[in-house]
Formats: C-alpha cells, sequence, structure tokens
C-alpha cells in the first residue's frame, strides 16, 4: 500500500524530477512518479495521497475527473499553455487548483502549504523563506559535479527532456540576450556535462548536439530511478 506523500503524473521526465527534488529533497516527505493516471490509482490501492500533481498527460480532462471520483482529495493540474481557457477547463473537470508553466518550486510550494498545509510549520516556513536549495539544477550539479554554469543549462534542458532545446533559447534564458552565430559557448558546456552525466548515470541519461537546431537530453526509465536515488 503507496504511504507517499504525493503522486507526481507526468509524461515528462524533466517536470517529473523538478517535482521529485521538491517533495523528496526539499519537503522531505515521499513522492512517488507515475507517466499515467490509471498506474497512479492502481498502485493507491485504497490509501489516497494528499496530493496529486497532473502535467502532461492525453485526455487531461477525462483524467481529473476519474481522479477526483477516485477520491483523490486535492488535484493540482500544471497548464503548460498558462491559459485561462486551459485553467478554466481543468476547474470545470474537478481539479482543486492550476499553477501555469512555467513556475518556480518555491511558488508552487507555497501554492501547497495555502491549500494543503505542505511545511505549514515553523521549520517549513524557514525552508520557505531560505532562498537556497530550490534550484533542482543545483540538486543535479551535486550528483554530477557540474559547475553552476553546467548546471543551469543542464537544467534547462533536463526540463525540456526530450525536446529540442536552441541555442538561442538558451541564451535567452540564461544571458537575457540572442545567441551570437559562432559563440561557441554552449557547445564547450555541453561537452562537459555530457561527459559528467556519462560518468554518474551511464547511458540511461544522453546528451546529444542536432546540427544546426540545438540539444536534446533524453532520460530512460533507470536514468530516472538512479536520479531520484
Amino acid at each position: 500500500m503507496s504511504t507517499a506523500y504525493a503522486y507526481i503524473i507526468d509524461s515528462d521526465p524533466g517536470m517529473a524530477l523538478s517535482l521529485r527534488h521538491l517533495f523528496g529533497a526539499i519537503c522531505d516527505v515521499g513522492a512517488e512518479i507515475f507517466q499515467d493516471p490509471a498506474s497512479a490509482v492502481a498502485a493507491s490501492d485504497g490509501a489516497r495521497p494528499p496530493v496529486v500533481i497532473l502535467g502532461r498527460v492525453a485526455d487531461r480532462e477525462d483524467h481529473i475527473a476519474a481522479l477526483k471520483s477516485a477520491g483523490f482529495p486535492f488535484v493540482m493540474v500544471i497548464d503548460r499553455r498558462d491559459s485561462a481557457q486551459e485553467a478554466e477547463r481543468a476547474l470545470l473537470a474537478g481539479a482543486d487548483d492550476v499553477i501555469g508553466f512555467p513556475f518556480s518550486l518555491r511558488l508552487l510550494a507555497l501554492r501547497l502549504r495555502a491549500r494543503v498545509g505542505l511545511l505549514d510549520s515553523p521549520e517549513g516556513l524557514e525552508i520557505l523563506q531560505d532562498s537556497e536549495n530550490w534550484d533542482d539544477g543545483a540538486y543535479i550539479a551535486s550528483r554530477a559535479g557540474l559547475t553552476s554554469a553546467e548546471a543551469q543549462v543542464a537544467h534547462i534542458l533536463i526540463s525540456h527532456a526530450g525536446e529540442i532545446v536552441s541555442r538561442d533559447e538558451l541564451s535567452y534564458a540564461i544571458d537575457h540576450r540572442p545567441w551570437d552565430y559562432g559563440d561557441r559557448k554552449f557547445d564547450v558546456h555541453v561537452a562537459k556535462i555530457r561527459k559528467k552525466l556519462t560518468a554518474v548515470f551511464g547511458e540511461h541519461i544522453t546528451v546529444n548536439t542536432v546540427r544546426s537546431a540545438g540539444y536534446t537530453l533524453t532520460i530512460d526509465e533507470m536514468g530516472m530511478q538512479r536520479l531520484m536515488r
């Protein structure tokens, strides 16, 4: 029988990693990851966790209704389009709260504190007020020995796992300016990140350069498990 505080239902491994970092590393509560709601319902075996975070899944509104009908008390939906219409549909389907993407882990924790009492204690308030340890890039950096600059790049790649991230996107996110053609800074960072991640996680996390497009990071199931240890 599951005793997790939170179920994370998301087919995006980067998002799942960030949320697992929030619950496990920062809040020190159990969290389990599922790629689809049916697996979460089956795993709960009647013991419903206080929180379900529902991210990227097909037929989202149907799954929201099913989770609420199955007795899950609080379902928060991640709205990747961050649109009023998407949020309205999720709430009409029975969601208890909706948060637009992108968001900070700290904001999500504050929302959960207000709604379900997560970190609602003097110790929890100290954690929320502390500006350290909220970046899951720092968590990954500690596992793979990444520098601060490498961790910034890795965080963005993992947040978009399985998708191509262009040099321009990295430049805007990190340097707040367009990428200068011929600047090989990100190529150098990615080469070092690839080497360090391979040393720790082997072939389970791969970082590839896509010619004339950018970079893509892929995490398989075993890689996810090793990241969560």
